[in-house]
C-alpha cells in the first residue's frame, strides 16, 4: 500500500481506499480460501490420526489375546507332559503382557484395572507349583488351581478386549462420521464462499464490460463513474482511462469532420467567388453610376438604385451566410429536429454556383414538414455535401442528379437516396468504398466517405451504396424517424 495515492483515492483514507483494489480482494479471497482448507484438512489429519491410533490399539488388543491364549497353550502342555519348560516360558509371556497393558493409554488401562491382579494370582500359582518341595497331593490341589486362576485369566483379558474394541469401533465410526460432516459442510461453505467471492471480484469487471458494450454501439459517451468508485480500485482507474481516451476519441473525431468541412470548402471555393463576384460587381457598378450622376437623378432614381445595392449586399450576405453555417463546428452532442427537406434545400443553397458550373441538373421530391430526424445538422449538411460533391465530379458536366425523400413509418426511419447519372463504380472499389484511407482519386484522402458514414453511424444510423458500371450510382441514407414531440430526453441528454 505504499506509493502515490491513486487518482480515485483523493480525500479518502488510505486504508479504505486500497480494500477497494482487486489486488487486495484477490489476495483475501486466497486468504479465506486458504484458511477454510487448512482447518478442514486439519480436521481430517486430526479424525485420521485418531483412527490411526485406534487401529493401533486395536492390533494390540489382538495380541494380547494371542498371548493369553498362548500362556494357556503352555499351561495345558505342562499339565499334560509334565514339561516345567512350559510354565517357565508362559511366565515370560506373562510378564510381556504386564509391560504392554502398563504402557497402555489411561482410558484404556481403566478397562485393564483387574487384569494386573488375576496375572500376579496365576504367576504366583506358576511359582508354587514349580517348587519342588511341594508334596504330589498339594501339587494336584494347586493344578487344579492353576487351571481355574488360567481359565479366569482368559476371561478377564477377552471380555475386556472385547469390551475395549467396542468402545474403538465406537471412537472410529464416530471419527469417520465427523470427517463426512466437516466434509459435507466444508463443500457447500466453499462453493458459497467461492461464488460470493467470484461476485465480489468479477461483478465491477462484468459492469465495465457491458459498459464498454453500450459505448462501442453508440448509446453511451462515456462510462459512469460512480457504480464502479466504491467497489474496485483498478476498475476506477480502468474507467478514468477509458473516459479520457473517449474525450480525446471524440476530439480528433471532430478535428477529423472539421478537416473534411474545410476540404469539402475548398472544392466549392470557385463557385462561391464566383457567386460573391457577381453581386460585388453590380454594387460597385451602381455605386459608380450613382456617385458620378447623383445630381441629375430624380429621388426616385436615387431610391431604385440604392435599393438595387441593397438587394445585391443581401444576397452576398446570404452566400457568406450559407459558407460561414456550413463550415461553423458544433459540438457532435448538440441534437436538434430536423426538417430532412430544409436540409437538403441549405445544401443545395451552398452549392448551387458549384451544380451551375457542371451544368448539373437537379431533381428533389423533397416536400418540407414530410419528415423529421434529430441530429446534428452541421454534421447531417457535411455528409450530403460529400455525397453531392463525390456525385459531381464523378459525372462531369453535364450530369442528372435525383433526390428522393421516403417515410418508412412500419421501421420508424427515413430513406434519403441521392442518385447521379455517373460511370458507376466497379465491384471490387464498391467493396472498400467507405473504408478510411481508400480512394481511387490522385488527390484524394480517402476519408470523406468515411467520415461521412461515422457521423451517420453515430446518429444511429445508415449508408448504403449501390452501384453498377455504366449505371450510375445511387447513395441511400437511412436515419430514424423523429416522432412530432421533438428531441426526447435520451437524445437531449447526448
Amino acid at each position: 500500500m505504499i506509493g502515490l495515492v491513486p487518482e480515485g483515492c483523493k480525500n479518502q483514507h488510505p486504508i479504505k481506499c486500497y480494500m477497494r483494489s482487486l489486488k487486495v480482494k484477490l489476495f483475501y479471497s486466497f486468504a479465506i480460501v486458504f484458511i477454510v482448507t487448512a482447518l478442514s484438512s486439519l480436521a481430517a489429519i486430526y479424525s485420521i490420526s485418531k483412527v490411526e491410533d485406534k487401529m493401533e490399539l486395536a492390533e494390540l488388543l489382538d495380541v494380547l489375546t494371542q498371548e493369553i491364549l498362548l500362556v494357556r497353550q503352555k499351561e495345558k502342555n505342562f499339565l499334560l507332559y509334565a514339561n516345567v519348560q512350559e510354565l517357565e516360558e508362559a511366565q515370560n509371556i506373562l510378564v510381556k503382557l504386564e509391560n504392554q497393558i502398563s504402557e497402555l493409554d489411561p482410558v484404556s488401562s481403566e478397562y485393564f484395572r483387574n487384569t494386573p491382579r488375576e496375572i500376579e494370582a496365576y504367576k504366583a500359582l506358576l511359582k508354587k507349583i514349580t517348587s519342588r518341595n511341594v508334596p504330589d497331593e498339594k501339587a494336584k490341589t494347586i493344578k487344579l488351581a492353576l487351571r481355574e486362576q488360567g481359565h479366569q485369566l482368559m476371561g478377564e483379558i477377552l471380555d475386556t478386549t472385547k469390551k475395549l474394541k467396542d468402545h474403538l469401533d465406537a471412537q472410529v465410526l464416530r471419527y469417520k462420521e465427523i470427517s463426512f460432516l466437516l466434509l459435507w459442510i466444508a463443500i457447500p461453505i466453499g462453493l458459497l464462499l467461492c461464488l460470493f467471492l467470484a461476485e465480489w471480484i468479477l461483478e465491477p469487471i462484468e459492469y465495465v464490460r457491458k459498459k464498454a458494450i453500450k459505448v462501442m454501439s453508440g448509446e453511451l459517451s462515456a462510462i459512469p463513474l460512480e457504480p464502479v468508485a466504491k467497489k474496485c480500485l483498478e476498475c476506477d482507474g480502468l474507467v478514468r482511462s477509458i473516459n479520457k481516451m473517449l474525450d480525446t476519441i471524440e476530439t480528433k473525431q471532430q478535428q477529423l469532420v472539421q478537416s473534411e468541412k474545410l476540404a469539402a470548402i475548398g472544392k466549392v471555393t470557385a463557385g462561391i467567388a464566383h457567386e460573391i463576384n457577381n453581386p460585388l460587381n453590380n454594387i460597385n457598378l451602381t455605386a459608380e453610376v450613382l456617385l458620378e450622376d447623383m445630381e441629375n437623378m430624380s429621388p426616385e432614381e436615387r431610391e431604385e438604385f440604392i435599393r438595387d445595392i441593397l438587394v445585391q449586399t443581401e444576397r452576398a450576405r446570404e452566400i457568406v451566410h450559407n459558407l460561414l453555417q456550413f463550415s461553423r463546428m458544433k459540438k457532435a452532442a448538440i441534437r436538434e429536429k430536423i426538417d430532412v427537406a430544409d436540409l437538403v434545400e441549405n445544401t443545395f443553397a451552398l452549392l448551387k454556383n458549384e451544380l451551375k458550373i457542371t451544368h448539373t441538373k437537379v431533381k428533389s421530391s423533397c416536400k418540407k414538414g414530410m419528415a423529421f430526424v434529430i441530429g446534428n445538422p452541421n454534421q447531417l449538411q457535411q455528409v450530403l455535401v460529400n455525397i453531392i460533391l463525390n456525385a459531381v465530379q464523378a459525372m462531369g458536366e453535364g450530369g442528372s442528379l435525383e433526390i428522393a425523400l421516403e417515410v418508412d413509418k412500419k421501421n420508424k426511419k427515413i430513406l434519403l437516396s441521392v442518385k447521379d447519372t455517373g460511370p458507376g463504380i466497379p465491384k471490387n472499389v464498391l467493396e472498400h468504398i467507405l473504408e478510411p484511407f481508400f480512394t481511387t482519386k490522385k488527390d484524394g484522402t480517402g476519408l470523406g466517405l468515411s467520415v461521412s458514414y461515422g457521423i451517420i453511424k453515430a446518429h444511429k444510423g445508415n449508408i448504403k451504396i449501390q452501384s453498377e458500371e455504366g449505371k450510375g450510382t445511387t447513395v441511400i441514407i437511412e436515419l430514424p424517424l423523429a416522432d412530432n414531440t421533438g428531441v426526447d430526453e435520451k437524445d437531449a441528454e447526448n
